[in-house]
């Protein structure tokens, strides 16, 4: 496993359970997250921090892995996060490896990210690998009828239909999958609040 980044346990002057969940497709998908005490949850493809005192009153010491790409945007955003009382690590991504033991997390999510993916296949079973049994995974994702069509996506992402990312949880094992059409809302680059849709597929070791 390569070196983590020594980001862990600084003290957060906030109280997290006010916190409400923003109209965004992160925290649309922890909403529906259900974890219990002591949960080891990964991320895959943290870009900021800003949804992490959210997922951190989902339960009691919640330990939080985050695989990365963007090095030095990670960094910079983790940088100066500051947790209160929960444990925070950061791994860079290595192909499709995730190194972690297995049968080691409760729980996965993912937004965004599956796009990037060069074997979507050989990456969700390594997911599934890390997951405890039961263990679940929640990935959205925005369909390829809408996300291709936008202009800022024609290079280096390759959008799925829902029935072909359900095709990739089955034939990695994932089972009790369920799917869920949202939405959310965004702003352009004229200041114009925008509504889009994204799908939440979940499945279980």
């Amino acid at each position: 496993m390569e070196a983590q980044a020594d980001l862990n346990t600084l003290t957060q002057e906030i109280n997290i359970n006010a916190l409400t969940a923003k109209n965004t497709i992160i925290f649309k998908l922890l909403e529906k997250l259900a974890l219990e005490t002591d949960a080891k949850v990964l991320e895959i493809g943290p870009d900021s921090t800003e949804h992490l005192p959210y997922l951190f009153q989902k339960g009691a010491n919640i330990s939080y892995s985050g695989i990365f790409e963007a090095e030095s945007v990670t960094k910079e955003a983790f940088s100066t996060y500051q947790a209160e009382g929960n444990t925070i690590k950061l791994i860079k991504r290595t192909d499709n490896r995730i190194d972690f033991q297995d049968n080691f997390f409760d729980s996965c999510f993912t937004v965004n990210t599956i796009y990037f993916w060069p074997d979507p296949l050989q990456y969700l079973t390594e997911i599934y690998r890390t997951l405890k049994p039961k263990g679940t995974i929640n990935l959205a994702f925005v369909e390829k009828n809408f996300g291709a069509h936008l202009p800022w996506t024609q290079l280096d992402f390759t959008f799925y239909e829902m029935d072909e990312v359900k095709l990739l949880f089955k034939q990695t094992g994932f089972v009790n999958i369920e799917i869920q059409e949202m939405a959310e809302t965004i702003t352009d680059k004229d200041g114009n609040e925008l509504c889009r849709p994204f799908m939440v597929i979940s499945g279980q070791k």
